[in-house]
């Protein structure tokens, strides 16, 4: 793997785990339920665009990422307090175009009670598994994903005021189950003999919104926060494997929904990482399109 591919490579990995894939939230789990026998379909169009890139803090390299992607959304109610999620992947680079990774998830809310004249209160707990969908190279120049295997776990709490606006507070744990490639670590081993990477490691995210929904569109606007801990920083130059980099970022966004029907409708949302450590400054437009049955 060349320190060229190597850095190009980076940018794709952090790509997938900071665009949202559907119009009311950054990721796919919000703060709302379909209700039974709803299905909800959402596919859309992302453009991104950066740069540069941050290494460790206060280490910014300049590294340039245009590309696209398809992202298709499925949400559906299987009771009044039980949602399964699936979503799914293409990327659009001059270089590599394909299908890569996807995600299954189950929303539960234990707990939606009124609190009178202040409005409703919700909490949901969401899980799953982020998972690649095809046998891609991640580490082909235009990869987006890193074949990450993860376990999502997630607390969704939801003030709902009586004159609609909400605001949401998320927080998540995403324990990984992926290993390192021994064939992966062997390449880096023939330009850096004494390379011992440590395992990919799990990482936090924490994600405030507010937003206010009626009955022709809905709009929201959001920070979000991710945290690793532990894991390597990307040095020029230094061959390595960005699997087990430790990956903290920023990002701010934003959604903006209407439906002339209240049944379907479409949207446009944008995202932008401010800062943070091994990932790059990437600037997302995506458009998209949300329909509904009941079944």
């Amino acid at each position: 793997m060349t320190t060229h591919m190597l850095r190009i490579y980076l940018i794709r990995f952090f790509l997938w785990t900071q665009v949202g894939v559907f119009c009311h939230a950054q990721g796919p789990l919000d703060g709302y339920l379909k209700g039974k026998g709803v299905l909800d379909f959402a596919p859309s169009f992302s453009f991104n665009n950066a740069r540069k890139f941050q290494g460790a803090p206060e280490n910014v390299y300049d590294e340039i990422y245009k590309g696209q992607m398809l992202s298709l959304f499925a949400e559906y109610g299987l009771s009044e307090r039980l949602d399964l999620v699936a979503t799914a992947s293409m990327v659009f680079t001059a270089t590599q175009s394909g299908l890569q990774d996807g995600g299954a998830f189950i929303k539960f809310r234990p707990f939606y009670r009124s609190m009178g004249a202040a409005g409703k209160l919700g909490a949901i707990a969401g899980l799953g598994m982020t998972f690649p969908l095809s046998d891609y190279s991640p580490t082909t120049t235009g990869a987006l994903g890193r074949k990450a295997v993860t376990l999502p776990l997630q607390l969704i709490l939801q003030w709902e005021t009586p004159l609609g606006l909400f605001f949401n507070c998320t927080a998540g744990y995403h324990n990984r189950l992926d290993k390192l490639n021994p064939a992966d670590i062997a390449q880096v081993r023939l330009q850096r003999p004494d390379f011992d990477p440590t395992p990919p490691k799990p990482f936090t995210t924490f994600l405030l919104k507010t937003g206010f929904p009626a009955r022709h569109y809905y709009l929201d606007a959001w920070v979000e926060w991710q945290n690793t801990r532990e894991g390597s920083d990307y040095m020029p130059g230094v061959p390595d494997l960005s699997q087990a980099f430790r990956v903290s970022y920023t990002q701010v966004g934003g959604t903006l929904y209407y439906s002339d029907t209240g049944k379907n409708g479409f949207y446009l949302s944008g995202g932008y990482i401010l800062k943070g450590r091994n990932v790059s400054h990437i600037a997302r437009l995506t458009f998209g399109f949300v329909f509904k049955w009941t079944t």
